[in-house]
């Protein structure tokens, strides 16, 4: 990426239009900015291409400099209206559209960078740096099958793109493609001893149910670097399935300290307060959870226990009926929400969830007749220890 900006610079350059006298001051702190910033004074080339700036306050390459280094001290607003006034500039320039994408990602603005990056792959489609980040782009917008077959098409371009490897790699565990990424994780990082890497192969064991694997091969990704984003959060899940909850949410704290928006650590460390008897504290990352992701049905049915323990009877139902709708078999969900309606004496409702509940309860017991002894409990989250709960029927409001 560090060469790619450079030559991006360059480029921005000769789109400069000023007097000789403007220029060589204007490129006097410009070169005296580009010394500090290689010296690793960022701060103080970032007042110098402020500087600059001030002398030519409509220069491509100062406006792109300047946002570069904004970017650098984690500053992506600041840098992003340099980038649209350089864009106002310079419409088609390729460097201004990939930095202003780049700035909107780290903005968190992910449609827009999005909608950003769009154009500049159809004027070039072989710009895999681009095709990346937008990739990542929608990953973070949950489109998973569109980022994953960007991914791929990146990684069949480039073999040797390990950013883009690991990217996929960890695309798949998410999208419940683990055969896949256990594949990439053998053919295009079996020697890779990487914590990035490492990060994806313990993924992989952690998802095929190999907790004690997956959590020593974790730990030696943690030893390399305890900063890579989402390492904290895939530990709390090994050490949670392994029995050691205290560990995890340890783990889970200290991935929400510095990547608030990790959806594991919201759900399970959520779950643990709702275990631990916290119910404001579960209430609180459990709708974390729900923010970041409201496709998966097992946070709506916490969010769900959540409510009905604080008597918030039409919160608990409003989050029942989205599991309900995802798992109409799941009978926990459906006891729970009759014994809702009973307590907002909904009796007609309360009546016809009952009879669903009796006909499920008379298919189970049917498959249980068959030989099938798998408890069937839809595909809530994943939590270790949670007990079947008793699909009794509940009572009746009147």
């Amino acid at each position: 990426m560090a060469r790619w900006i450079r030559r991006t610079a360059l480029a921005l350059a000769a789109a400069a239009h000023l007097s000789p006298v403007v220029a060589e001051t204007a490129d006097t702190a410009s070169a005296r900015a580009a010394r500090l910033q290689q010296a690793g004074d960022r701060h103080g080339a970032l007042a110098a291409y402020l500087e600059a700036l001030e002398l030519a306050p409509e220069r491509v390459d100062l406006l792109s400099n300047t946002a570069l280094a904004y970017l650098r001290l984690g500053r992506p607003d600041e840098a992003i209206p340099k980038l649209q006034r350089a864009r106002a500039a310079a419409p088609q320039h390729p460097g201004v559209a990939y930095l202003l994408g780049l700035s909107y990602f780290q903005a968190a603005r992910f449609g827009e960078a999005r909608d950003e990056l769009a154009p500049l792959l159809s004027l070039q489609p072989a710009n895999q740096q681009a095709a990346h980040l937008y990739a990542l782009c929608l990953l973070k917008l949950r489109d998973l099958h569109q980022g994953i077959g960007i991914l791929e098409r990146v990684l069949q371009a480039e073999p040797d793109n390990r950013q883009a490897a690991y990217t996929l790699g960890s695309a798949y565990i998410k999208s419940g493609q683990v055969e896949r990424a256990a594949r990439l994780a053998n053919e295009l990082l079996g020697s890779d001893a990487s914590p990035e890497a490492l990060l994806v192969k313990g993924s992989v064991r952690i998802a095929q149910g190999n907790h004690q694997e997956g959590l020593r091969t974790l730990e030696r990704a943690l030893a390399s670097n305890p900063e890579l984003p989402t390492l904290r959060s895939q530990l709390g899940v090994a050490l949670l399935h392994l029995g050691h909850a205290d560990r995890a949410a340890r783990e889970f704290e200290a991935e929400l300290a510095a990547n608030p928006s990790d959806y594991n650590a919201n759900a399970f460390l959520g779950w643990l307060a709702q275990q631990n008897g916290q119910p404001r504290r579960a209430l609180e990352l459990l709708q974390a959870a729900y923010a970041l992701d409201e496709s998966d049905p097992g946070v709506p049915y916490l969010l769900a226990q959540a409510h009905y323990a604080q008597r918030d009877w039409e919160r608990a139902e409003a989050m029942l009926a989205k599991v309900v709708e995802r798992q109409p078999g799941f009978i926990p969900a459906r006891v729970m929400r009759a014994r809702v309606y009973a307590k907002l004496k909904r009796i007609e409702r309360f009546r016809a969830e009952q009879q669903i509940i009796q006909q499920l309860n008379a298919e189970q017991q049917e498959r249980d007749l068959r030989g099938v002894d798998r408890f069937y409990d839809g595909t809530v989250l994943s939590l270790p220890g949670r007990q079947r709960p008793e699909p009794r029927q509940p009572t009746d409001p009147r």
